[in-house]
């Protein structure tokens, strides 16, 4: 089996879209398609002050996150579901100032100063807890169909 832990710090790096859960005042969940940037231990995304999932993660900074990873062409023509990446994991609002923040979303933050949108928004980092879910990462694709092969609980240190 490959180096699961490696393998999850580059599609942390890699992608950028993710599904970000929270929860509400009122216990209500809530889902969210962002796009986020990463430097393969944290999540770092954009968002607007008022936006529901802002005010959720306010009230409530645990979060569930979803990646789905779509490895290939196959999967448009073998019935079998995407692979991905979930986990719970803290988020927080973090200063414009904070370096790292600034290092990572240094792409978003150029378009935001040429948009004229940097008011409007903060930005949000997200620490994943220690143990990852996979399902199909480090499987062959028609394993993906057998649940037993193709689940796994990574520990990252």
């Amino acid at each position: 089996m490959k180096d699961l832990q490696g393998e999850i710090r580059k599609i942390l790096k890699k992608n950028n879209w993710l599904v970000i859960s929270t929860i509400s005042k009122n216990n209500l969940p809530q889902s969210s398609v962002v796009m986020y940037k990463s430097d393969g231990k944290e999540i770092y995304f954009v968002t607007g002050k008022n936006t529901l999932k802002t005010k959720n993660i306010q009230f409530n900074d645990n979060v569930s996150i979803t990646i789905p990873l779509y490895r290939n062409l196959f999967y448009k023509l073998i019935p079998a579901p995407p692979a991905e990446i979930h986990f719970k994991a803290k988020a927080q609002i973090v200063s414009k100032q904070d370096e790292k923040a600034r290092e990572v979303l240094k792409e978003i933050i150029e378009f935001e100063e040429k948009t004229g949108t940097t008011e409007e928004s903060i930005w949000i980092k997200v620490t994943p807890g220690r143990k990852i879910a996979t399902y199909g990462l480090g499987v062959k694709l028609l394993d993906m169909r057998k649940t037993e092969k193709a689940r796994n609980i990574i520990e990252i240190k």
